[in-house]
C-alpha cells in the first residue's frame, strides 16, 4: 500500500467501526495495530469494511471484528483465484 493511502485507509476503516459500534471514541494503541496489520497485509479497504458490516451485534474494540474481516479477506481471496 502506498504510503499516502494509509491514513485515509485508517480513517475508513474506523470510521465505519465507529457506526457499526456506534461509538465516536479514539482509536486505542491496539486497534491502530490491527488497522496497520491490514494496510500491510494489503487487505483491500472494501473486503474490510464488508467484515466490520457482517459483524453480528454491536463491538466494543475492533478486535471483535477481526474474525469478520478475516472470512470476508479468505472469501474474497478464493474468489479471486488464490491470487
Amino acid at each position: 500500500m502506498r504510503r499516502e493511502d494509509r491514513v485515509p485507509y485508517a480513517q475508513a476503516v474506523w470510521a465505519s467501526f465507529q457506526d457499526k459500534a456506534k461509538t465516536k471514541r479514539d482509536m486505542s494503541s491496539r486497534e491502530f495495530q490491527i488497522v496497520s496489520r491490514w494496510m500491510d497485509q494489503d487487505r483491500p479497504l472494501p473486503v474490510v469494511l464488508r467484515g466490520i458490516h457482517e459483524f453480528s451485534g454491536k463491538p466494543s474494540r475492533l478486535e471483535a471484528v477481526e474474525v469478520s474481516v478475516d472470512r470476508a479477506y479468505a472469501y474474497w481471496f478464493q474468489a479471486m483465484g488464490g491470487l
